[in-house]
């Protein structure tokens, strides 16, 4: 079995401006739990003021969207390491890192805010024929999915390093890019089993402006890039 002390634990988080007060209840879940957090900035005109000293931001004026949880590798100095995704608008329990790996299979990519699609081509990204996994739910089995969410994702640095961010030319797109990269590579996807309510999302972020809410207004470059990966013979 592997030496999971052998490696750091590290999180990825890329935030936006509207949510700072999130980023920082997400910092003070996390930071406590882990080796080292890295946030990129989307946007940001100044780096946050924090207490946790284990935080390293990257200030960026541009947006570059949810990808940049995978820009931050390339500031990653450890070679052996698990890479946790997060996001600024839910609150993590005090046992989330330990959990996650108690029932993590090494080369695999997992999450506990899941997607399987029951046929395919798909026609409807959102709200089409699927078995989903969200995470304020319970999630009684770890079963094989086809998409896998970032906000609640986790990954070894075996995974991590071999992903190219830079081939996945929609910035906002970050769980389908990551699970059709995992299906063209044939790495393991998995849903996370936890206990109802132990994930939550922040009530103080605002959702207006949130990736789900663009996702369920126009999901067609989500259909095409779902169904040319998984629809390959």
């Amino acid at each position: 079995m592997e030496n999971r002390k052998k490696r750091k634990n590290i999180v990825g988080i890329a935030s936006i401006p509207n949510r700072v007060e999130g980023l920082k209840d997400t910092i003070k879940c996390l930071s406590p739990q882990v080796d080292h957090i890295y946030v990129w900035l989307n946007g940001y005109e100044k780096v946050p003021k924090v207490e946790e000293t284990n935080v390293t931001f990257h200030l960026s004026f541009t947006n570059d969207g949810a990808i940049a949880k995978l820009k931050l590798l390339e500031s990653i100095k450890e070679d052996n390491f698990y890479y946790f995704t997060c996001d600024d608008d839910i609150l993590y329990p005090s046992n989330y890192i330990e959990h996650n790996l108690s029932v993590y299979e090494p080369g695999s990519i997992q999450s506990s805010h899941a997607k399987i699609f029951n046929s395919f081509p798909i026609t409807d990204y959102a709200y089409g024929d699927t078995s989903g996994f969200y995470f304020g739910n319970e999630i009684q089995n770890k079963v094989p999915v086809h998409i896998v969410g970032t906000g609640v994702g986790l990954m070894d640095s075996d995974v991590a390093k071999q992903i190219n961010y830079k081939e996945f030319s929609t910035s906002n797109m970050l769980d389908v890019w990551i699970s059709c990269w995992a299906q063209q590579t044939s790495t393991p996807m998995y849903v996370t089993p936890h206990p109802g309510g132990w994930l939550l999302p922040n009530n103080i972020v605002n959702q207006e402006n949130s990736i789900w809410s663009q996702v369920i207004k126009s999901d067609q470059d989500q259909i095409r890039l779902i169904n040319h990966y998984f629809t390959k013979t």
